[in-house]
């Protein structure tokens, strides 16, 4: 994506490690449900392919802890893991089962993103740049055109 999100929580963890040699986690325990870009867009090809399934579907495949994140990264990239105490004890988890009774299956898990990135990222094609980050970008392109 020329725009891709390194704010989400597997982005951001895998690019900490390649950019930093660390990760920190602030918490771990709290849940965060997942799905791969690509999957988001075979949704809509499958319901637009599915005029008969109307309603409203939830898509989400892989509710992890941070830390479990953190952990599946070190395992791709021998990096040390610091977890910090957080006063934010959000979790979300994501049930899609209605979406699977559909016959829909997801391709990409969060294993599969992690190594994208990592070869994005040493490759080139992919630096740890503000403009990946939303915050970050809004406040330098949108606010900033004020």
């Amino acid at each position: 994506s020329p725009r891709m999100r390194l704010d989400v929580s597997v982005n951001m963890l895998t690019m900490q490690a390649l950019s930093n040699g660390k990760i920190t986690v602030f918490g771990g325990k709290q849940i965060r449900p997942n799905i791969h870009i690509d999957d988001i867009t075979d949704v809509y090809i499958h319901l637009l392919g599915h005029p008969d399934v109307c309603g409203v579907y939830n898509a989400g495949f892989e509710n992890i802890s941070i830390l479990d994140i953190a952990k599946l990264v070190a395992k791709h990239i021998p990096v040390e893991i610091e977890v910090t105490e957080s006063n934010d004890p959000r979790s979300y988890r994501v049930n899609s089962d209605k979406l699977l009774a559909t016959g829909f299956k997801p391709k990409k898990t969060v294993e599969h993103a992690v190594r994208e990135i990592i070869e994005k990222y040493r490759s080139g094609v992919v630096k740890d740049e503000e403009r990946y980050y939303n915050l970050k970008w809004m406040q330098n392109k949108v606010l900033a055109s004020r």
